[in-house]
């Protein structure tokens, strides 16, 4: 298994849309071969980022899905 973590920053005011995008793309991953599961930390304060966790049962797994995305 692996973990892939990304930093995002959002400003304060697209916040809730950005994490509404998370919550309606839900479905889309999940479909993926050797998905996991998907964290999204919310920043605790101004300026932080969020902190989205994706696992995935293997790298190449995640590498698979780049590429699913890229074409």
């Amino acid at each position: 298994m692996i973990t892939v973590a990304n930093r995002i920053y959002v400003k304060q005011e697209y916040a809730d849309a950005f994490e509404q995008r998370f919550r309606d793309r839900a479905g889309l991953v999940d479909k993926m071969p050797g998905f996991i599961s998907n964290h999204v930390l919310r920043p605790v304060n101004d300026g932080d980022p969020f902190v989205v966790f994706t696992f995935w049962n293997s790298r190449q797994d995640f590498l698979n899905c780049q590429l699913g995305a890229v074409r």
